[in-house]
């Protein structure tokens, strides 16, 4: 059976969108298990609060590297992590200690100061 061009697209696309789904969870599950203090941020590229908060998740990530896990999820390609989580605003970050029990969500945009904070009273320095 030959495909047509769009037939073979949508199956393509379909199938990046389930790795991509995939590998979001295991990064989640990860985060969660990782006995480090955890934050995931749920957003999208459309959302211009979302892509402030992502420059400034990109730095802390990069600061607290093997200290911390952050984690930044796509709520349009990962919808079902996103209801598993109940999330009905982005952005929203949802801080987890290093047991991997939920402490705490905040909404909106949070400056780096206010998310290191966070980290730290976490444990992670």
């Amino acid at each position: 059976m030959k495909l047509t061009p769009p037939v073979f697209l949508v199956l393509l696309l379909v199938s990046l969108s389930a790795m991509a789904h995939a590998d979001t969870a295991a990064l989640v599950q990860t985060a969660l298990t990782s006995r480090q203090p955890a934050l995931i941020e749920f957003g999208a590229d459309t959302c211009s609060q979302c892509k402030r908060m992502k420059i400034v998740l990109d730095g802390i990530a990069r600061r607290y590297q093997g200290r911390a896990r952050i984690v930044q999820v796509n709520v349009h390609r990962d919808q079902a992590i996103t209801r598993q989580f109940k999330i009905m605003v982005i952005p929203t970050l949802v801080f987890f200690d290093a047991q991997g029990r939920e402490v705490e969500r905040r909404y909106g945009y949070q400056d780096e100061v206010t998310v290191v904070q966070k980290i730290h009273e976490l444990g992670a320095r």
